[in-house]
């Protein structure tokens, strides 16, 4: 399974959603968007929006969602 998070820095949300994975111990990519402008490029090419976090799971996009909705998605 391959994950990437699309993250932002300060983001609460963001925060929570890298704890969530850290925590777990699920492996995933960390693209924070703040800091790279062409993760962010990537981030609205594939959700269509400028919000965080985003999550790609195995090539499905998760747009403006949170920890509890992906642990739901990994039936954590």
């Amino acid at each position: 399974m391959k994950i990437i998070a699309y993250l932002k820095t300060g983001c609460p949300w963001c925060i929570e959603m890298k704890k969530f994975f850290e925590d777990n111990h699920i492996d995933f990519i960390e693209k924070n968007v703040t800091e790279n402008t062409e993760y962010m490029d990537e981030m609205i090419e594939l959700s269509g929006q400028f919000k965080a976090p985003t999550v790609v799971i195995d090539d499905v996009v998760y747009a403006d969602t949170d920890a509890e909705a992906i642990k739901k998605v990994l039936e954590l």
